[in-house]
């Protein structure tokens, strides 16, 4: 009885079953949310659907990198940081206490930021979206009800800007156990309501609403538990959240939106020009696609994700050896991961797919191969430079934002040119990736480690 209790309290306090929680309801959004979308909602409806998902894909761009550099900082005062730097780091000296001080710093400079960015994303998101729904919306079975739903769509966008960086501050304090209980907790509401709303004839509006509802629900507990946890070490700094700490923060924030924007103009804008071209129904077999290979994505990078704070902790103290030793199989648990998943994926889900519903469709097996691919190299690109993101500088910026101009141009010139299609969609990001960035920062990153790619991949460490 007590080897049971034990193994039940040893796996409630892992960050990675947690983690793996999480993406098991991430799962069951394409096993069984994916489903009633696909009987309830139309193709027009479907595919104005991954219209809204590609809109919202922007917001990351207006929060121009700053909710990146939350962790970040965070895990570094939590290792014992004295200052914080514009690019780099300050090494501490043996195992300090956290820097409360500092935290407290972090915290007010924030909230002052995020009360601006939420009012950017409702100008910015309110525009752009608007006019992009606007192209599609008289497909839709009622225009009506998909304005109603974008409205909501924008709301729990802007709103998400406002709170969700609570979360991304309480991972960084290294309660990564805690802040993914709560996303738990969070998506299994937002999947719930979502299912509940479409079978009760909610049509479109039903993701919407649920999104809106579980990630409040989310980020409002982590804002909570943020304060819980810091109280009495915060009081002394309420004033100093002052605009010098945010200007400090700047140089590198600036590097990641930028970042992002190029990665929403090398995949979002060409996804969006699609759409208007061959109309909302013909998008939506891409955007299943698209919207499974992500689960398997989201799902293998649990292994690696759980331990970003730890990594910057370990950055701050520079100690190799165990950034090596904890990394190696973590990263090995990722790509097994991707490979079974995306595998079954491709095999299984076309057959899956017309048993639920013969109307919808995959994209053709070739081209779920190959989009398999790209999220498989986008995930290794992902984790090699964020890794190099942990030394507080941004080396991968230029490079990426040149290859995702090169994508946009080249699914430009593809689809003007070539009877390719959606097929543009998926070789153009493809083609210029490998053009650098997908061979490149793997090397890049290991030799940050202090070691080679070769010797890192296949040499456990000792």
């Amino acid at each position: 009885m007590k080897n049971i209790q034990g193994i039940f309290t040893r796996l409630n306090n892992s960050a990675v079953v947690w983690s793996w929680a999480f993406n098991g309801f991430r799962l069951a959004s394409g096993l069984f949310l994916l489903p009633l979308l696909l009987r309830k909602l139309p193709n027009e409806d479907l595919g104005i659907y991954y219209v809204f998902l590609r809109l919202i894909a922007l917001t990351p761009i207006i929060d121009f990198g700053f909710s990146v550099s939350i962790g970040r900082y965070v895990s570094y005062a939590m290792g014992g940081a004295t200052e914080l730097k514009a690019q780099g780091i300050v090494p501490s000296e043996g195992h300090l206490p956290p820097n409360f001080a500092l935290l407290g710093r972090l915290l007010f400079s924030y909230q002052h930021l995020y009360r601006y960015l939420s009012l950017a994303t409702l100008v910015v998101l309110g525009i752009w979206g608007t006019y992009n729904v606007g192209l599609n919306v008289l497909e839709t079975s009622s225009p009506n009800h998909t304005w109603i739903a974008w409205s909501v769509t924008l709301l729990a966008a802007t709103l998400e800007i406002y709170f969700g960086w609570w979360g991304a501050f309480l991972r960084g304090m290294n309660q990564v156990v805690l802040a993914a209980r709560l996303a738990v907790l969070g998506y299994a509401l937002q999947l719930l309501l979502a299912a509940g709303l479409l079978l009760w004839g909610c049509g479109l509006l039903s993701l919407p609403i649920a999104s809106l509802v579980g990630t409040m629900a989310q980020r409002f507990l982590a804002r909570r538990h943020c304060l819980k946890l810091l109280g009495n070490n915060i009081l002394s700094s309420q004033k100093s959240g002052e605009p010098s700490l945010l200007r400090l923060l700047w140089p590198n924030s600036w590097r990641v939106g930028l970042q992002f924007l190029s990665t929403y103009l090398g995949t979002a804008v060409p996804a969006l020009i699609f759409a208007g071209l061959s109309g909302a129904a013909a998008f939506a077999a891409y955007g299943v696609s698209l919207q499974i290979m992500g689960i398997c994505a989201g799902m293998a990078s649990v292994w690696t994700t759980v331990k970003w704070p730890l990594v910057g902790q370990y950055r701050t103290r520079q100690d190799f050896t165990a950034l090596r030793r904890m990394l190696w199989p973590r990263i090995w648990l990722q790509t097994a991961t991707f490979v079974l998943l995306a595998g079954f994926a491709v095999t299984a889900g076309p057959l899956v797919l017309n048993w639920l519903s013969p109307d919808k469709e995959l994209l053709p097996a070739n081209w779920l191969y190959l989009l398999a691919l790209t999220a498989f190299l986008e995930l290794q690109f992902s984790f090699w430079t964020t890794l190099l993101s942990t030394e507080n500088r941004i080396p991968s910026l230029w490079p990426t934002v040149a290859t995702n101009i090169f994508a946009l141009l080249l699914f430009v010139v593809l689809i003007r040119s070539t009877s390719l299609g959606f097929r543009a969609l998926i070789l153009a990001p493809l083609l210029a990736g490998c053009l650098f960035s997908y061979w490149y920062w793997p090397v890049a990153g290991a030799k940050n480690l202090q070691t080679r790619w070769l010797r890192f991949t296949f040499s456990r460490p000792p």
